[in-house]
């Protein structure tokens, strides 16, 4: 018989938390939980517990799946923060060549000019800023991306095909156990169960009482009590008449 969802909410907690991120979704790792435990059914805490092993190492390959396409797009956004910031280091570096020609000429920088000039650099670098963020990337991009990124996704890769083995051996065990260990389980506890019911139905079985009339033996007359044997019948007086059954 199936474990009751009352009591597999309760056996659920024995586990402890789950391994959930606080970047994923907890709703979502619930319900992957509820959807495994209607498809294999668990009938014990044994097949529970395999079942929850399925479950997290599940987890686990689409976390890493997930990390495979983020590190991608990670290394794309890194590569944009390189040109912004190599767009503020040449913007810097301009500023102080123009301020040093400014000094070799002689001719003085007003403070007008330079607040115009820290203006114009202000909105320059602002509009600079948003065209680098807001570009869209191409597959040429993320084929950069992902030639950077190559070896965390070879690593991955093998936290996938590592988290994929565990699963399938806990596949393997639960089958096992439902084909073997677990259905001998069964088969003893229902005898053991059947027996019980035997014993209860033999101690309210009542006793049969002995017959009220004798039986054709009993009510036989033995030789010893003044019969005649043989089948011969008698007179009052002791003798013998005629032989029971004589032509």
């Amino acid at each position: 018989m199936q474990i009751a969802k009352a009591q597999l909410g309760e056996l659920s907690l024995l586990f402890g938390p789950p391994p959930v991120l606080s970047t994923e979704d907890l709703k979502l790792y619930d319900q992957m939980w509820k959807k495994l435990t209607e498809c294999l059914k668990p009938v014990d805490m044994m097949e529970l517990l395999l079942i929850r092993r399925i479950h997290d190492e599940t987890w686990l390959v689409c976390r890493y799946s997930r990390h495979e396409a983020l590190v991608v797009d990670r290394r794309f956004r890194e590569s944009l923060e390189f040109q912004l910031k190599r767009t503020k280091e040449q913007k810097a570096r301009r500023e102080v060549l123009a301020r040093e020609l400014a000094e070799k000429t002689g001719r003085p920088i007003s403070e007008l000019t330079r607040l115009e000039d820290l203006e114009d650099t202000i909105e320059s670098s602002v509009a600079d800023v948003d065209q680098i963020l807001e570009r869209m990337p191409t597959e040429l991009d993320h084929n950069r991306a992902l030639e950077a990124g190559i070896v965390f996704i070879e690593q991955l890769d093998k936290l996938i095909n590592s988290a994929t083995a565990r699963r399938n051996d806990a596949l393997e065990q639960l089958e096992l156990y439902q084909m073997g260990l677990g259905e001998r389980l069964r088969q003893r506890s229902d005898e053991i169960i059947d027996a019980a019911g035997n014993e209860v139905d033999d101690s309210t079985r009542q006793i049969e009482s002995p017959p009220l009339v004798p039986g054709r033996e009993s009510s036989a007359v033995s030789p010893d009590e003044g019969g005649t044997p043989g089948g011969v019948s008698a007179d009052p007086e002791g003798n013998a008449l005629t032989e029971t059954g004589a032509n």
